[in-house]
This record gives C-alpha cells, structure tokens and sequence, in this order.
C-alpha cells in the first residue's frame, strides 16, 4: 500500500456536497494496518458551515477487489457489511457510526464506507506488549475491560435477525447446516491435500449437531483484536464483514479459541483466558447473566471446534488462490502456514469424543 492509492483530493471533491453543502478539506490521511481484509485509512475532514467550522475524524474502508471470485470468501460484500454495522449502531450494539456508503469506484478505486473514527487500538495477543496488558486487565479487579468485553458481546447479540434486513434471515434449526455446507464446500474444493485429521473433525461436527433454539445478530470475527480499546476502555467492535445472522454462542466459542489466547506462542502462556483477557467459565457465566441466555457449554465448545475449522479453512483457501496465481499477496501465501495450528486446536476441542 502506498501514498498514491488514495487521493485526498478526489476524496475532498466527492465529500464536498456529500458530508457538507460546501467545500470539505481532507488532511491527515493514515493507512491502517487492522482491518486489512479491506483497505482501510483514517482523515480529518474539514468544512464550514453557518459560519463555524466543523472537523470529524473518520475512517473510510475500500473493497478494492469487487471482481475477485467470491465463490470462497464468506465475507459479506461491503455494502452489506456497512448495513450491518447502521442497523447494529442504531440498535445500540458497539459498532461506529455509520456516515455514509458510495458505490462510486471512481472515488477511491473501489466502492467504500465512511465511518465516525474511534480513540483506541486494538490488541494483537501475538504481540508481548499487548498480551500483557490484558492479562494485567484481567488481574486488576478494579479494571472494567473485562466486564466491558461482556457487555460488547452481549450488545451485540442483543440485535434481532429482523433489525439487521441486509443479512440472509435464517431459521435458527438450519443455522447448524448452513455453516457446515458453506465451510466444508470451501475446503473441500481448495484444499492442497488430504488431511485425515480433518475428515475425521467434519464427521464429528456432521454427528454432534448441537441445537439452536434461536438466532440474533452475530459478529461472526468476535476477539479482542476487533476490538478497540483505551487505558481502561473499551471504545467498539470493528470489522463486520463476517456478521450474519447465526447462534449467539458462535461469538463466544468463536472468542475462546486457543489461537486468539496467542497460541502462536508456545507454551500458551494463559491458556484459560479467552481473546487472553477474560477467563473461560467467568465469561459464560457472566454472559449468562447479562442476557439471561443459557450457555450450554457443549455448544460453546461446539463452534470453538467449528471456528478453528473456518479459520483454518480461510487458511487453506487464501493458500489456494495464492498457488492458482489469483493473487500475488504475501498474506495469501502466509495463510498455509497458519493451518496445522488450527488443526490441532479443532481435534483438541473434540478430544473426548474421539474413537
């Protein structure tokens, strides 16, 4: 990514008489690493209006590869993704406010999304630094984050299938199935080799179905690293272009896999906490509180299983478009490596149900 991708002053134009009936200034542009599925910057934009300037702080997300063949990524396209996140702002789940959404490739190179830019970072748990940090937050029982990320999540699950119209609506009974078809289509049509370890996890989750007694809103990518944080705060949720409608427990086996703990390290160095900031059965137990939604632990270990299974499979397919020359990016060509992990972590999660 360099400076010349993006042109403030085209930027500047399109806005002027979009954001503000005058001319709108646009300063201080920065590319954002996090988020990097989509091309993702941050400016100031400035205008006057009735006299009196006004400068917001705002972050634009790019999809610059509209024509990439989608038939293996499960990501939303961007406008859905930017409906997503207007529905769950307005319902009061921790999503940043939307500003506005243009189809228009001329602008930026791609259709895009303007959002209100929020303080904070968000953590890494492969990076020292940051684990840290949250593991103090979760010794510290005078720091809230901890509480905050189960207020985030339970927020989010608080939005009903029906406030979200841009996601496919889908009976709690087939939600189970469509995550299996979808997943395993994938990975069977790119997988580089045969993997018995994995035959033998899709015949588990084929055999150990859980129910799913309702649906509402689901992050789909719920951890600590989409997550923006200060010292002792927690700011909003990023990055929805993985949300559906699905079982509100997917987030939470989804968050509590060993790999988002920063299992890239070995040994885990707090293997109990999950996104390495809350720890497991005080988060489902918490959880359960604040929603009044029974946590079946079978299920949340359920989808902990199946999410190291899409995660891997994300792996294996971005590694696949990589050697049928679809893309030249080295992080397509990383991703195979991250895919022996997410196996063993899927074949840990059934461990006692293994023959």
């Amino acid at each position: 990514m360099t400076d010349d991708d993006i042109s403030t002053d085209a930027l500047a134009a399109y806005l002027s008489g979009e954001l503000a009936e005058g001319t709108v200034e646009v300063s201080d542009l920065q590319y954002h690493t996090e988020g990097w599925s989509r091309q993702t910057v941050s400016f100031t934009a400035t205008w006057t209006e009735g006299g009196d300037e006004t400068a917001r702080r705002l972050v634009a997300r790019v999809d610059t590869d509209e024509d990439v063949d989608r038939s293996h990524d499960t990501r939303n396209d961007i406008e859905t993704e930017y409906r997503t996140m207007e529905a769950a702002h307005e319902a009061g789940a921790p999503a940043p406010e939307p500003v506005l959404y243009a189809d228009d490739e001329s602008v930026l190179g791609g259709a895009f999304f303007l959002v209100e830019h929020l303080e904070g970072e968000a953590p890494i748990t492969w990076d020292p630094r940051d684990r840290q940090q949250l593991y103090e937050a979760w010794d510290d029982p005078e720091n809230t984050l901890p509480s905050q990320f189960v207020d985030a999540t339970a927020a989010v699950h608080s939005v009903p299938p029906e406030a979200v119209p841009s996601l496919e609506q889908t009976d709690p009974a087939e939600v189970v199935d469509r995550e299996l078809d979808t997943y395993e289509r994938i990975y069977e049509e790119t997988k580089l080799k045969q993997e018995p370890a994995v035959q033998e996890a899709l015949r588990w989750f084929r055999a150990n179905k859980p129910e799913v007694p309702e649906t509402t809103l689901v992050h789909g990518d719920y951890r600590i690293g989409n997550v923006l944080v200060t010292e002792d705060e927690l700011t909003g949720v990023l990055d929805w272009e993985f949300a559906r409608v699905g079982d509100p427990l997917y987030d939470l086996g989804y968050a509590s896999t060993r790999y988002f703990s920063g299992k890239l390290i070995e040994p885990t160095e707090r293997p109990e906490l999950a996104s390495a900031l809350v720890e497991r059965e005080w988060f489902y137990d918490e959880y359960e509180k604040r929603t009044g939604r029974t946590v079946d632990r079978d299920r949340v270990r359920y989808w902990q299983a199946f999410s190291a299974f899409t995660m891997m499979t994300r792996g294996v397919a971005g590694a696949h478009r990589y050697q049928e020359g679809e893309t030249d990016g080295v992080r397509s060509a990383w991703f195979q490596y991250i895919v022996p992990g997410h196996i063993e972590d899927l074949l840990a999660a059934v461990e006692d149900d293994r023959t």
